[in-house]
């Protein structure tokens, strides 16, 4: 009972920031919706938040995960800024390229997460993933080093680490 009223506060809380409003209308309507998820969903969402590692690493996990949604929205940014000025040079300066980047990640989620937020960004695009060398191919608009160490510590280091760190 714990559980489904715990989804229900939380389920409840997002519909109202999700609704912008808060009146009778919008109260009754998350109230309905709120509780059916609550009564069908609470039991499989507490399935997943105990992980492996047991809930006490939950709120590290949380953490990493607004860390890692901080620093994406930084690099939309950022990405977004650059590509916009290399659109409007009389004389471009990127220097476009295929490059292939190692990773030590484990599992196809935490593969897949990486490779979206690589391709999220603008001027980038996750071409492919090599499972046998663990290898992305990775178009990026603007490459400046030859180094595969160098160019994975500008682009994608603090992503990998976060990403390991939520889902390894």
């Amino acid at each position: 009972m714990k559980k489904k009223l715990l989804t229900f506060i939380i389920t409840l809380a997002l519909w109202f920031v999700f609704a912008g409003r808060v009146n009778i209308e919008v109260f009754l309507l998350g109230t309905i919706i709120c509780s059916i998820i609550s009564f069908m969903l609470a039991e499989d969402l507490f399935k997943l938040i105990q992980l492996k590692d047991g809930t006490k690493d939950f709120p590290k996990k949380i953490y990493y995960i607004f860390m890692v949604i901080i620093a994406f929205i930084y690099d939309l940014f950022l990405s977004a800024f650059k590509v916009s000025k290399h659109a409007f040079e009389i004389k471009p300066s990127y220097s476009p390229r295929i490059v292939s980047i190692k990773t030590s990640l484990i599992g196809s989620n935490s593969i897949a997460i990486l490779a979206n937020f690589i391709t999220f960004t603008q001027g980038s695009l996750a071409m492919d993933f090599d499972h046998i060398n663990k290898q992305y191919l990775i178009h990026w608009i603007d490459v400046h080093s030859d180094d595969e160490e160098e160019r994975k510590k500008t682009r994608i280091r603090k992503h990998h680490t976060l990403v390991a760190k939520i889902v390894n």
